[in-house]
């Protein structure tokens, strides 16, 4: 298992990549570390690959650190972002390099070069140098450059973001599949939502170098810590209301901004303020405006994807996403009831998630 204990990372007097990081990769794991631009997800990967190292706090594996172990004992490889390719070498001397570094037979390296080609999806440029490539293809040879030899941990620095989007999910199908036969240990950057829900075993959020919250896939969306990760998680994105807390026939009720209620309040909201109800666009049922115990609102803008619509609505002074079918008839000014289901409400007391009430 690696570990990051007490991380804090800072360049120069100003600059802070990391605030204070723990955080546990565990073994044969698809680890991916999601968030904005910025946020310290490379800054990690240069640690665990001994490229940099921390200001403070240690770098573990298996309990023993290896903070001050120099890049080449540490058995890591790493994909860049930035491909780092040898310009003067074709594609297959560039995905063998690491074999003939190693010491790995010719006759084993010609097959082995062959096999992530073709996984890759690269076989027919095997004979150009990197700089008669697409920048897609490049990326997958830097990718491939990472995966051919066996390693403790596989590094990818969001291996997958300059391929277009038909490569992109097949890539991702790909990258699933070689994770379970390889049964290794991969630490994934990306910067998007939906990358990291079907890639990772378990997920690690990051926001300007803190590290908000870390679990699965099914964790992350259904129980939130805190507003940042849940905008941040699911596409679209959870809704929030301002809401605050009223007396009401059967108890204390959350209450909108313009007067409506949207349920009952749990008991941990009582008494708080900078309160918000979070509802993501699945819990949403559509309606006919004026519909008893539905938000009013007004559409705004409506989204085609194909598969399926998303309305803005306008309900107060919030806007919600609304999840609908592809065939539904929608238009921008028109009226409409939002019934939300009270169970699946998230409340959040200063952007901090409050436990319901058990029903």
């Amino acid at each position: 298992m690696y570990s990051l204990v007490d991380v804090h990372k800072r360049y120069g007097l100003r600059t802070v990549a990391l605030r204070k990081l723990n955080l546990d990769i565990r073994p044969g794991e698809f680890f991916v570390l999601y968030g904005p631009a910025g946020a310290g997800k490379s800054t990690i990967l240069n640690l665990l690959a001994g490229l940099t190292r921390p200001t403070s706090g240690d770098v573990r594996r298996d309990g023993a650190s290896i903070t001050h172990l120099p890049p080449e004992r540490r058995n890591a490889a790493m994909a860049f972002e930035n491909y780092a390719l040898y310009s003067h070498l074709t594609v297959a001397e560039n995905l063998a390099f690491p074999l003939r570094a190693a010491g790995v037979r010719p006759a084993e390296i010609e097959v082995r070069v062959k096999s992530v080609a073709g996984v890759l999806g690269i076989p027919h440029v095997l004979d150009r140098r990197p700089g008669f490539l697409s920048g897609g293809q490049r990326q997958r040879v830097a990718l491939g450059r990472a995966i051919i030899r066996p390693a403790d941990i596989y590094l990818l620095d969001e291996p997958i973001g300059h391929l277009d989007a038909k490569l992109r999910h097949r890539m991702r199908a790909e990258l699933k599949a070689l994770a379970v036969d390889m049964k290794a240990t991969i630490v994934f950057t990306t910067t998007s939502s939906k990358e990291a829900l079907a890639l990772g075993d378990r997920i690690g959020i990051l926001n300007a170098g803190r590290l908000e919250q870390a679990g699965t896939a099914a964790e992350l969306y259904d129980r939130p810590a805190n507003t940042f990760v849940a905008s941040f998680v699911g596409d679209p994105p959870m809704s929030f209301l301002n809401v605050s807390v009223r007396p009401a026939e059967g108890g204390p009720a959350l209450v909108t901004g313009d007067g409506q209620s949207i349920g009952k309040a749990p008991s941990g909201a009582l008494g708080r303020g900078g309160l918000k109800a979070g509802v993501r666009s699945t819990a949403l049922t559509l309606v006919d405006p004026g519909t008893p115990g539905a938000l009013a609102g007004q559409v705004e803008v409506v989204e085609h994807l194909g598969h399926s619509s998303i309305a803005v609505v306008l309900s107060g002074t919030d806007h919600i996403q609304v999840l609908l079918p592809a065939d539904a008839r929608l238009r921008p000014g028109e009226r409409v009831g939002l019934r939300v289901d009270p169970t699946r409400l998230h409340i959040f007391a200063d952007e901090t998630a409050l436990a319901t009430d058990a029903a």
